[in-house]
């Protein structure tokens, strides 16, 4: 007689399923993910550009430490984020056919992100420059055509927030409050490339590399 208590079919040994479970594949048997590349698009800036850039960097945010100087200048357009290595080719492909005209821009006064609460990033706007009127809205045109583009291949989906042409130059170490900034005195510019970028995050910062080029024309 079962001592009482006793969990009722407890001790039985249960039958072997008819079918054995097939055993876990092997590591070099497992279907492998595909690569997958940070992306973004970009408008490089003159070289004259980014190295007065540098030396007001220096000058702004040099003693600063609860601020990162941002190295990597440039004139983000859109940013596409992880996306499959494969997709490469339809992207450039799609870029290549994107209307890309010199625009004459200068650099507005520095300004903090986002707008409200504490502060992330320290930005430079761009707008238009005093010799050739109209340079801020083509780049907003441009931006929008590189959105379409990359809309189109299925790969992207469009920003709702406005563009705001900018550069970013600094980045808070944790979120901050903003402060008084030294006024930008620095040249006029018109960008140079638009690049196809992939991103890869590292321990000193994001370190980016040209996937395609697109010239002026």
């Amino acid at each position: 007689m079962s001592p009482r208590g006793r969990t009722r079919g407890a001790g039985r040994r249960h039958p072997r399923p008819a079918v054995e479970p097939p055993p876990a594949p092997k590591k070099a048997d497992r279907p492998q993910s595909e690569p997958q590349h940070r992306l973004f698009v970009a408008l490089d800036l003159p070289d004259d550009a980014v190295a007065a850039m540098r030396g007001w960097q220096e000058l702004v945010f040099g003693d600063l430490p609860e601020l990162r100087i941002n190295h990597a200048l440039h004139l983000t357009l859109c940013f596409l984020g992880d996306t499959p290595a494969s997709a490469v080719p339809a992207l450039t492909e799609a870029l290549a056919v994107v209307p890309f005209r010199r625009s004459a821009l200068t650099f507005g006064e520095p300004f903090f992100l986002p707008e409200r609460g504490r502060k992330n990033v320290v930005a430079l706007p761009l707008v238009d420059a005093a010799t050739e009127p109209g340079g801020a809205a083509a780049i907003r045109r441009l931006q929008a055509a590189v959105s379409a583009a990359l809309v189109s291949t299925g790969l992207y989906k469009a920003e709702r927030r406005p563009f705001l042409p900018h550069v970013t130059v600094a980045r808070f170490r944790r979120p901050g409050q903003p402060f008084p900034l030294h006024i930008v005195n620095l040249p006029e510019l018109c960008p140079s490339r638009l690049v196809l970028y992939t991103s890869v995050l590292e321990k000193a910062g994001a370190v980016h590399t040209p996937l395609a080029e697109f010239t002026p024309r």
